[in-house]
């Protein structure tokens, strides 16, 4: 999750760093907070490399002036046949 003002246009803003540190992303939730004057982005990614997690954070941060982000850890289930 990733928090930006509301005059920053999230289409494409975060593209060229999210290329270069994800194998996929994709913005699956976009909601408004703090009485509309912050938007709060959501996407589902695929680090390419978690030892890169914090210079990612950190050029994310450079982005949305910033403000909070957050990134959780998915568990993925494993089935045996």
């Amino acid at each position: 999750m990733i928090t930006i003002p509301e005059d920053l246009d999230y289409t494409g803003v975060f593209d060229e760093i999210l290329e270069r540190y994800t194998a996929s992303h994709e913005l699956v939730q976009v909601k408004t907070t703090n009485m509309g004057s912050l938007f709060k982005l959501t996407y589902h990614m695929v680090l390419n490399s978690t030892e890169e997690e914090k210079e990612l954070i950190d050029k994310l941060r450079c982005r949305n002036g910033n403000l909070e982000i957050s990134i959780s850890h998915q568990e993925t289930a494993v089935c045996e046949l």
